[in-house]
């Protein structure tokens, strides 16, 4: 069976907590800008750099792999707890009274 990993995750011991991204103000349009001025020029390596330092102002605004990492090992995590509990979710009118057991869960429509 395999076990839960916490790089990015504090699953199971904390829920995860939502992520409110905002739309860029102009205040961060100057630095959208020039990051995709140093991009454009094919200074990949200062662009990165600016993010880097600006990454606590950026990280409202824009979806970093980072968060995509964390997302990512939040849905494994949850899939392993799942398949470790056998939980069935039924969604149908009748009550799946023949194939559900102890813990099931059964949602009538």
């Amino acid at each position: 069976m395999a076990s839960y990993t916490n790089e990015y995750s504090k699953f199971p011991e904390q829920l995860m907590a939502l992520h409110q991204f905002m739309d860029v103000t102009d205040n961060i349009a100057a630095f959208v800008d020039q990051i995709k001025l140093l991009q454009s020029r094919g200074s990949y390596q200062q662009a990165a750099r600016l993010i880097e330092l600006n990454k606590d102002i950026l990280g409202k605004y824009f979806l970093s792999a980072e968060y995509l990492n964390f997302l990512d090992e939040e849905t494994r995590n949850l899939e392993i707890m799942a398949k470790s509990k056998n939980q069935s979710i039924y969604y149908q009118d009748p009550d799946p009274i023949e194939c559900c057991l102890t813990n099931d869960v059964w949602i009538g429509v």
